[in-house]
């Protein structure tokens, strides 16, 4: 089409039941598929030449490939199927046969019945699509389900269930449905498109500047995957859901992960979305960089800072032998046979992320449980190993270590914003580690090191400046006075950037709003539609004394503070950690599917997607 013309599909009427519905459903059918079929060799990047985007006019969702944009009809399509369905008067149920009759004489009298009753070879097929909805609830639940389904004892079970009060008839599972895992596998893209075009219309329908996506690696042994995952505010909650699931490849280079988290966003969302990515070290970060602001997983700039000065090579170049000796006695007590975390307790009630995998762990263990070591090992008689301790040094060691590791926690926190968190982190180490770098002996040298490492690994950007602002508790309160206006140009320069996209959204803006005519802006109003006199309004009201609901505070003060709001939306939304707690789960069943070859790469994919957003 022109380039000059809007492309609007509409999707059939979901509205009536009648036959003119289930008609122009089925005509809008054939042509998706006749279309789908026509361009299946094609990609999102060539499948149209139009600048154009393609808008949906069932939801009003905006694509920017055609090939999207069928998928996400296709799935209204399929709604549509199931409400016309499910509204449609039922046939009355046939008389189920007598249990007590052989089963080839109820087989006999089904085969010869003239009417009433559904044959036996087969059942409607509204039907199998319910039983193969219910099969992927229970793959999605349990993956290990994939085997389970098609074992003679669930076959036994479903058997029963079905000769005890199958709508109809009593027949046998396995002629009428078949393989479970065929079944279920068969209807797999209709519900992964119904579940996609759900993400999408929630992801499309955000008010908010943009979104926050995660593309973070995690291993378990020696295979690992990367997660993609995107993050907005909805009501007054931070809202995840996971797009793709894909296997790491040593041949993969940052270009082609961006490449891939690039094809998966435009399933999904428009490219004018603003995005701030969240990646691990892995990823090469520049690549991201020109699609949106990129920054690192806060735990792994973290583990990389300790890592980095606690590296065994590294302290051995520097002649800290004890510091190396205490880290091998450490490790040895809190890693010989029958002990654990189970023998002496968790150390913190909250886990650190995935991706923290620190050296430091062991040394804090045994700080922790030291009196409970010694009377283990006392009664062991292995006594030897805690007098070759060094008792003195691991306190000052785990004195150091300690606020690191709490630092990790509080910034993986999934149940609330973190992304306000950063900076005022950086803030709090440095401090801590200049304090002890005028320490006496190796702790004064670790300090130094720890410094040194926390400047280098541990990066600072904009996002993380603006987002402090934004937490009312905190403020400017956490940086010297010095920085102060740097960081107030930092929003500024913030709202200067986005600040187009607000005059198509005359709705956030509050209402006691006038215009005004060209000619009586004056300075100071040129200057605050960059924000500066909204952002000190705000900075000049008393800081919170409890903490507050971000969110809710936000969205109390939308109307006084409308620039700042609309940043809060969107940046508060951003985790500080890419890694979550249900990565790790996740990639143990994706790459267990990949071990024994029980699906495609694609299916997988798919599976893994319901899996995450469905239930």
């Amino acid at each position: 089409p022109p380039a000059s013309q809007p492309h609007v599909f509409r999707a059939p009427n979901s509205g009536s039941p009648g036959s003119k519905a289930i008609t122009a459903e089925s005509a809008f059918s054939r042509r998706v598929e006749g279309k789908g079929q026509n361009n299946f060799e094609e990609t999102n990047s060539n499948s149209q030449n139009s600048s154009e985007p393609y808008t949906c006019g069932a939801c009003g969702i905006q694509f920017q490939f055609y090939n999207n944009l069928l998928e996400h009809m296709q799935s209204h399509a399929a709604d549509n199927e199931n409400y016309i369905a499910s509204s449609q008067p039922r046939s009355p149920l046939p008389v189920v046969e007598e249990k007590w009759k052989p089963q080839l004489q109820r087989n006999n009298a089904n085969n010869t019945s003239a009417s009433g009753s559904v044959g036996n070879s087969a059942i409607p097929e509204k039907e199998r699509q319910n039983i193969a909805e219910r099969l992927l609830r229970v793959m999605c639940t349990d993956l290990g389900a994939l085997s389970v389904v098609s074992g003679k004892e669930f076959i036994k079970l479903a058997q029963t269930l079905v000769d005890s009060g199958a709508r109809y008839g009593a027949f046998s599972v396995t002629e009428i449905l078949g393989n479970f895992n065929t079944l279920a596998l068969k209807h797999l893209p209709r519900m992964y498109n119904q579940v996609k075009v759900k993400v999408t219309c929630a992801l499309g329908s955000n008010a908010c500047l943009g979104i926050g996506v995660t593309c973070h690696s995690q291993s378990v042994g020696p295979d690992s995957c990367y997660i993609l995952t995107a993050y907005q505010v909805e009501g007054n909650h931070i809202k995840s859901y996971v797009l793709g699931i894909k296997g790491v490849d040593i041949r993969d280079n940052g270009d082609f992960i961006h490449h891939w988290v690039q094809n998966v966003l435009s399933e999904f969302v428009m490219s004018e979305i603003r995005t701030v990515y969240v990646t691990d070290c892995k990823v090469n970060s520049s690549a991201f960089s020109k699609a949106g602001m990129c920054l690192r997983c806060s735990a792994c700039a973290l583990n990389s800072v300790v890592q980095s000065v606690l590296n065994k090579r590294t302290l051995q170049a520097r002649n800290m032998h004890e510091v190396i000796e205490l880290l091998n006695v450490c490790e040895d007590l809190a890693g010989s046979t029958g002990l654990s975390k189970e023998t002496f307790g968790s150390l913190e009630e909250s886990s650190p992320p995935p991706c923290w995998n620190s050296v430091t762990d062991s040394l804090l263990l045994v700080h922790e449980r030291y009196e409970q070591i010694c009377e283990f090992y006392s009664r062991a008689k292995k006594m030897n190993l805690i007098q070759n301790l060094n008792k003195h040094l691991l306190s000052n060691l785990a004195a150091i270590l300690a606020p690191v590791k709490q630092a990790v926690i509080e910034l993986s926190n999934e149940s609330r914003p973190t992304l306000q968190l950063v900076l005022p982190t950086y803030v709090k180490l440095e401090k801590l580690f200049t304090s002890k770098a005028n320490d006496a002996g190796v702790v004064s040298k670790l300090c130094h090191l720890f410094l040194e490492a926390l400047k280098e690994n541990f990066k600072v950007h904009s996002a993380h400046k603006v987002a402090m602002i934004l937490d009312p508790q905190q403020k400017l309160r956490p940086v010297p006075p010095y920085q102060h206006e740097e960081i107030i140009g930092k929003v500024c320069e913030l709202i200067n950037e986005v600040k187009e996209s607000w005059a198509e959204e005359p709705e956030f803006e509050p209402s006691t709003k006038k215009p005004r005519a060209a000619g009586e802006a004056t300075a100071a109003q040129e200057e605050d539609w960059f924000g500066k006199n909204e952002v000190y309004d705000y900075l000049q009201e008393p800081l919170f004394q409890a903490t507050p609901d971000l969110f809710q505070y936000w969205s109390c003060v939308t109307q006084k503070h409308t620039k700042l709001a609309k940043l809060a939306f969107w940046l508060l939304a951003v985790p500080a950690v890419g890694a979550r707690s249900e990565c790790v789960n996740m990639c143990e069943q994706a790459l267990l599917i990949k071990r024994r070859r029980l699906l495609s790469p694609e299916d997988m994919n798919k599976l893994m997607f319901l899996k995450s957003n469905m239930l």
